[in-house]
Order: C-alpha cells, then structure tokens, then sequence
C-alpha cells in the first residue's frame, strides 16, 4: 500500500494517549454471582487503596458500578496468522442490546514497530500496556462497529475492515478461514474508583476489575480477573513524577500477595493456550 506524505507524518508522530498497568488477580477469590463479585471487589479496592495511601495524592470512589456486559469473541485461523504476527483481532458484543463492536489491535515492545501502521478506520488509539514484571508493550489499536448481521469468517472479511492488515502479515490469503479462538467470552466490567496522582493540573487514573467467565458455562467459576490502572493524556504530557508514583502504585500492587496472582496467563494468552488444548 503506497503512503502519502500525511499518512507517513501520522505515523511518525503517534502520541501515547494512555498508560495503562494490568495485573491478575486470584480467580477463585471472585467465585460467586455478581454481587458477590462486587463485594470481593469492594474487599480488594479497600486493601488497594489502603496500601497506596501515603503515595498518591487521594483516592475517591469504590469498585461497586458494574459498567458493561458483553460477549468477547478472539478470531483467528487454524495456524494463528493473526496472532503470530503480534495482532489480535476482536469483537465485543453488549449483551444488553446486541451492539457490536471489533478492534484490531497490534503490540509489541518496540515503539516505532507497533506505531508503523495505519490505524485509521474507526477509534484509533496509541497506548502503552504495562504488565507484571514491569513489561512495556506499545499497543496500537483500532475499533469500529459493525452491524448485528455482519460475518467475519474468512481473512478477507478482516482486510475488508483493515486493509493494512493485509501487507503486515508475513502470508496472507483473503479466502482463508477464520474462526473464534478458544470459546466466547462473558466479560464483565467494575468501575468507580480512582486515585489522583498529579496535583495541577489534576490528574486522575482510573481503576477497572475485568471479570472473565466461559459464556457457554452456567457456573459462576471466572476464568480471569484482571485488575487495571490507567491515566491519559492527548500530549503524551506525562512527567518523571507522576510516572514514578504509578510506578510505586505498581510495585505495590505486585506485594499484595493475597490478592495477586504473578504466575497466570494474560487473558489473551488464556484464550489461546485454551483453543491449543481443544485442538489437541
């Protein structure tokens, strides 16, 4: 695909919109329905927020407000094309009103690799990804909706949406099928609390407990809990102090051994080593 000389000053110039650190948490601690999820939640918000008091500035809200329900879908081929060349392809569906959305997101730990594409059809964000211990990956990412009809089964149906995808990848060949990887996903969200760590102008960075469950089982087992933090900024206008307190915020998440849980999967490792098993 031949680039103009805007498309290529975009890409030289992506800004990292957000840093957001994620770390998983103790599954079988959030055994139970959704309110007894949020009362776990609760319980760990309060010993989170205990621990990082004398660090940040305050700390306002509660894990108590669930924000979203939705099915989550991974798609790839049978060789995992997508993935083997550090993309994810991924859908998310409301399950309150049947909206879906897809994103295609790319990461890798080098910056000016993950920034070099064309990102530019829906939703487009630069973001870093921060994950235990202390990894970096720059993530790159794009998200549209599409309609309640509309099919992703063969390679072609993804470049239709992306159409850089198609010369990032090491092979491709539009009429290869895709597929969900692993099984779908019944993800729910908590929110509603934060903690300010910088003073002016105030910065808040947000918190979220990501709940994973296998959609097809009527247990109330999750899969996943993922806890994150995040702050934003459109300039990239990120300092040596607020970085530094996220960065202790972070060390100290990674002590609360009786919550955290260092040796899990990411999620999306999760759903892949579950779609190898079944194939074996």
């Amino acid at each position: 695909m031949k680039l103009d000389n805007l498309n290529i000053r975009e890409i030289m110039n992506q800004k990292v919109v957000s840093r957001e650190y994620k770390l998983l948490l103790q599954k079988d601690l959030f055994i139970g329905d959704e309110q007894q999820a949020l009362k776990k939640s609760q319980e760990f918000w309060h010993d989170f927020s205990q621990a990082i008091n004398n660090i940040v500035i305050g700390v306002k809200g509660d894990l108590d407000e669930i924000e979203d329900r939705r099915i989550i879908r991974f798609y790839d081929t049978d060789e995992y094309m997508i993935n083997s060349n550090s993309y994810i392809l991924r859908e998310r569906q409301n399950i309150i009103n049947d909206e879906r959305e897809v994103t295609l997101k790319f990461r890798h730990s080098d910056r000016y690799i993950s920034q070099d594409r064309l990102m530019n059809r829906g939703e487009s964000k630069f973001e870093e990804d921060i994950k235990t211990p202390f990894e970096v990956l720059y993530s790159f990412s794009d998200t549209q909706k599409i309609s309640t009809i509309e099919k992703l089964k063969k390679m072609e149906d993804a470049t239709n949406l992306y159409p850089d995808l198609a010369d990032k990848l090491s092979t491709f060949n539009g009429q290869e099928i895709i597929r969900t990887v692993g099984v779908p996903i019944r993800e729910l969200v908590v929110k509603g609390a934060k903690f300010q760590i910088r003073q002016e102008p105030k910065l808040d960075s947000k918190c979220a407990l990501i709940f994973w469950y296998k959609n097809d089982d009527k247990q109330k087992n999750p899969v996943a809990v993922e806890f994150s933090f995040k702050y934003e900024d459109i300039n990239e206008g990120y300092t040596r102090k607020v970085a530094q307190r996220a960065y202790d915020v972070f060390q100290i998440l990674e002590k609360l051994t009786s919550w955290v849980d260092l040796k899990s999967d990411t999620k999306t490792a999760y759903i892949y080593k579950l779609d190898r098993l079944t194939k074996c």
